[in-house]
């Protein structure tokens, strides 16, 4: 007899989990599926952290609305997996710094991205060079001028993940979590879906969620043209001596040298570490750290904040964002019967849209969705039209692309729908 379930969870990252304590807290039973040993390995444990309203380009355009939600919704959801789960899970509040190291950025930003920004419904500050050196006394003596998002917020994600993790795995929610499983098929019937797992078992649920990351097209064909994994590289470091925020925001650049286009990104953490990045490898998918990557992190954090780029550092990883064409999360149903559901897509806004795409997710399955929740699903429905928001650029040389993976078994390519 198969087991059976009010809702099944493909995937045990931020967005698997947050909609599992969702539909936990309002009753329902839950059983959350991963491959990986424990919750939180995939896209979560990679992320660097920020909570962001305006930085990432996808912010400005249709998914500002969701956005907007999610960072309201995220101070009572913090609260709430703090209560449930005993931990402290430390925000750092002070908002984000954009800066420019050269009037042409300067330029850029003052003329392309001020425009956008002030459409958006976040706070916005324009910095001198000796304002922004004010707020952040390491930024490099090359800063011309910048913007303070005060909105923006930043954790740790291994702390967040810890946090959901443990609200899991108190039962009290009805949610039970199954590790170190994979999902060899997942079938759609008039009825309930099923799900069958690689040793055998069988699970049937009135809906199975789709929030597999960037294996999530396996499981979605209609979808597969349109997602895929983007590789991300960032490392911490450690200030000497730093026991607790060595800085109070999170600072961000864009840096262009010659042939060089860097992104340096520098996340402080609540116990003195630095998280420091990122890079953007679309349609690669190995997990392998490379020395291309940190140099050339290195290379733009030394323009941002040259001290940064001395401190030791202490953790290397890579990871593959959820990706989509046109960096919109794909939310809504996908089957005929109105039984598989998906959440995936969310490119690196995994952490900052994990409350509202459960708050999303939890009104389809009840069948209450609201005019305000409606908007929001619109931008992100599966069958919508995927309009690139930007040409991605080609994979680097020491990336895999996915054409040359192995392609994926029978069973994670297709979606069979009973008749």
């Amino acid at each position: 007899m198969p087991e059976t379930c009010d809702v099944a969870i493909i995937g045990a990252g931020v967005i698997g989990c947050a909609i599992a304590h969702r539909l936990g807290s309002q009753g329902r039973s839950v059983v959350v599926v991963d491959k990986a040993p424990r919750v939180g390995l995939g896209a979560s444990d990679a992320a660097v952290g920020g909570i962001l309203t305006q930085t990432e380009p996808a912010c400005v355009g249709p998914l500002t609305v969701v956005i907007g939600r999610s960072r309201e919704m995220y101070p009572a959801w913090l609260d709430e997996l703090r209560e449930a789960s005993g931990s402290p899970l430390p925000v750092l509040e002070g908002g984000d710094i954009q800066v420019a190291l050269d009037e042409t950025e300067m330029e850029r930003l003052v003329t392309e991205v001020l425009p956008q920004w002030r459409e958006l419904p976040f706070k916005i500050s324009q910095l001198s060079a000796a304002e922004a050196r004010e707020l952040e006394p390491l930024l490099s003596e090359s800063v011309v001028g910048g913007f303070l998002l005060p909105e923006e917020l930043a954790l740790d994600p291994r702390d967040l993940m810890a946090a959901l993790a443990r609200t899991l795995a108190c039962g009290r929610a009805g949610v039970r979590v199954l590790t170190g499983t994979r999902v060899t098929c997942l079938r759609s019937l008039p009825g309930a879906a099923e799900l069958t797992l690689d040793d055998g078992t069988l699970i049937s649920a009135g809906t199975v969620v789709v929030a597999a990351g960037h294996r999530s097209a396996g499981f979605l064909p209609d979808l597969r043209h349109h997602l895929f994994p983007i590789k991300g590289e960032a490392f911490d470091t450690r200030p000497p001596g730093a026991t607790t925020y060595p800085l109070r925001h999170h600072v961000f650049t864009e840096v262009r040298e010659g042939d060089f286009e860097g992104f340096p990104y520098l996340v402080p953490r609540h116990d003195g570490r630095v998280a420091v990045g990122v890079t953007y490898e679309p349609h690669v998918r190995n997990r392998r750290a490379t020395g291309r990557a940190r140099a050339e992190i290195l290379r733009g954090v030394a323009a941002l904040m040259p001290v940064a780029a001395t401190w030791p550092i202490e953790r290397h990883w890579a990871g593959l964002r959820p990706g989509s064409t046109d960096h919109r999360p794909v939310i809504g149903f996908v089957d005929d019967h109105d039984r598989v559901l998906a959440a995936t897509g969310h490119s690196g806004l995994g952490v900052t849209l994990a409350p509202v795409t459960a708050e999303l997710v939890a009104a389809l399955i009840d069948r209450s969705v609201t005019a305000e929740a409606r908007d929001m699903l619109d931008v992100c429905r599966p069958d919508r039209e995927f309009v690139p928001i930007a040409e991605a650029p080609p994979p680097k040389a020491e990336g895999t692309p996915l054409t040359q993976e192995a392609p994926l078994t029978p069973a994670e390519t297709r979606l069979p729908t009973a008749p």
